[in-house]
């Protein structure tokens, strides 16, 4: 029984930390800048906003700002329709949420590409690899 349970606990961690996450693949070259009216609080509606727009395909990233109702969408324009985006959130909590004053810009330089005037003769930015464990409730609710 200890052998069953230690396979499977070596094998839950071995294909956590194979997860790979999409919005690192992401070639982001438009930025969507969207308000949101109809939000009442941080966590279960702008965390939830934010958690549904970045998990879809083609998203590198989302990040919403509650007090000023205002939602920052990264993609990739080739594989994301920004008005399935908008109709997404509208559809969430049974349409509570309004979208307006939509602004789409595209992105000419990524991540890879800023480079910082600072930090020694060279101005680059050298930074340590990270190892990250697993989050493993959201390994189990990805599956379900």
């Amino acid at each position: 029984m200890k052998k069953i349970f230690l396979f499977l606990a070596t094998l839950t961690f071995l294909m956590g930390c194979g997860n790979s996450n999409d919005s690192e693949n992401v070639m982001a070259n438009a930025s969507t800048s969207m308000k949101i009216s109809g939000m009442t609080c941080e966590e279960m509606c702008a965390g939830r906003i934010e958690d549904k727009i970045a998990r879809m395909s083609g998203v590198k990233s989302c990040e919403v700002d509650f007090e000023n109702e205002m939602a920052t969408v990264i993609y990739d324009k080739k594989k994301v329709d920004i008005d399935e985006v908008i109709l997404k959130v509208g559809d969430m909590n049974d349409g509570q949420y309004g979208i307006s004053e939509v602004k789409t810009e595209n992105i000419t330089n990524t991540n890879s590409d800023v480079n910082s005037t600072g930090g020694g003769e060279t101005g680059q930015i050298l930074t340590a690899p990270s190892f990250e464990l697993p989050n493993l409730a959201d390994y189990f609710r990805n599956i379900l």
